[in-house]
């Protein structure tokens, strides 16, 4: 998004969920960007199959979780919620103490592994103005 100044917002997250979730890639661009960012947004995930992530990368990546992780917990009702969460799957609530340790050990290797295992067939949805006929 930076180098090539095509959007307003790109992002990917995997909504938290009991049973199957889905792994959500989006790109916010002008209808104009539309077709180029597609293709960069493309080949971001593409490259997650393809090629390791660097050092860097990774530890990027895992400092913005954590750091989402702290920031969701900053009230009573947060704590609540992840707490209860983590009893309904049967991690139990010292999951909460043993959250960061599993983040830092994950490797690019796992992620590489994780992506060619997942990304495998994507469903594409494009929303935009409508064309003119």
């Amino acid at each position: 998004r930076e180098k090539r100044g095509l959007a307003y917002d790109v992002s990917a997250f995997y909504p938290t969920r009991f049973g199957p979730s889905q792994f959500v890639a989006y790109i916010g661009t002008a209808p104009e960007n539309a077709q180029v960012g597609f293709d960069g947004l493309v080949a971001e995930v593409e490259r997650l199959r393809e090629i390791s992530l660097t050092a860097t990368e990774l530890q990027a990546s895992k400092n913005k979780l954590l750091g989402q992780y702290a920031l969701g917990k900053q009230t009573n009702a947060d704590l609540a919620q992840l707490f209860g969460w983590y009893t309904i799957i049967d991690l139990g609530i010292e999951f909460d103490d043993q959250f960061q340790a599993a983040v830092n050990q994950i490797t690019p290797d796992q992620i590489q592994a994780a992506a060619q295992r997942y990304f495998q067939t994507p469903y594409v949805i494009m929303v935009g103005p409508a064309r003119e006929t």
